[in-house]
């Protein structure tokens, strides 16, 4: 028996001093919700999870990447929407001039409506924009749209040329076009025609284009489900098992603590033996 150096309590301060430490990592454990804390915890599941989180952040920015997508086809396919019913307001005027029951001088009047709304055709094809760049008629309104989250050029991104969703050269081919005679106002019969078929081919190109980017969404999201499936098993904790670890340590400090009082209080035993 020794006074000079308590073994016991030496080894008794280790356990009580290790425990202490687990106690606390399972209550950051259970505060933070998280299996890793710190890069000690688990330094491979960090570098994994860490990567998984960027993933999934990319991928949030992916899918609003596509719905600013798609509302710029929704802008470029409402002035279409719009624009259709213009020609359908030219193509009656034309109907109504292309007969005899009206004079030259009632053509002279529809032909003021026509090349009013030809200009408003006119307008609205070179005015759409969104976010400042022209989307219906504009040689420079190439889109590059980030929907993907790496680089690839082929499956994460999608160049769209909105300035060739239809050919709206010369106005349609309404430049010069007038009512103002027979003639002329059945003439424009059939370029207001291949105006219509020229507009409703692009509006059915950007219906196709929304609906690949609905698409597009609806993967992104499932990816992004999966991923964060992934990274929660890597990363977050399992409160149920942390709590359980947690009572075992706690009885295990206790049992420490008692083995440190056990272990201080030895040496004086050593008195009895002195004073016999």
């Amino acid at each position: 028996m020794r006074v000079s150096t308590n073994v016991q309590s030496m080894v008794a301060q280790r356990y009580v001093q290790q425990h202490t430490d687990e106690l606390a990592k399972e209550d950051s454990q259970l505060a933070s919700g998280e299996r890793i804390v710190r890069g000690a915890d688990d330094p491979a599941g960090l570098a994994i999870s860490e990567k998984m989180k960027a993933m999934i952040r990319s991928n949030s920015q992916a899918e609003r990447n596509t719905n600013d997508s798609i509302s710029l086809l929704q802008v470029a396919e409402g002035s279409l929407n719009t624009m259709q019913e213009i020609t359908s307001r030219l193509r009656e005027l034309s109907m109504q001039s292309s007969t005899d029951t009206v004079s030259d001088m009632d053509r002279v009047i529809i032909d003021k409506e026509f090349q009013q709304m030809k200009n408003e055709v006119e307008r609205l094809t070179t005015s759409t924009s969104f976010n400042g760049n022209k989307i219906i008629k504009d040689k420079d309104s190439i889109y590059d749209l980030q929907i993907g989250v790496n680089a690839d050029e082929n499956f994460d991104r999608i160049r769209y040329d909105m300035g060739k969703i239809m050919d709206s050269t010369n106005n349609f081919g309404l430049n010069g076009v007038n009512l103002r005679s027979k003639e002329s106002s059945q003439n424009s019969l059939g370029t207001l025609n291949n105006m219509m078929t020229e507009i409703s081919k692009s509006r059915a190109q950007l219906g196709s284009m929304s609906n690949r980017m609905n698409s597009i969404i609806q993967t992104l999201e499932t990816s992004k489900e999966n991923i964060s499936s992934s990274n929660s098993k890597i990363r977050d904790a399992d409160v149920a098992r942390e709590a359980a670890n947690k009572a075992k340590i706690q009885i295990s400090q206790s049992a420490s603590l008692a083995l440190l009082k056990l272990s201080n209080d030895q040496p004086a035993s050593i008195l009895k033996l002195v004073g016999g």
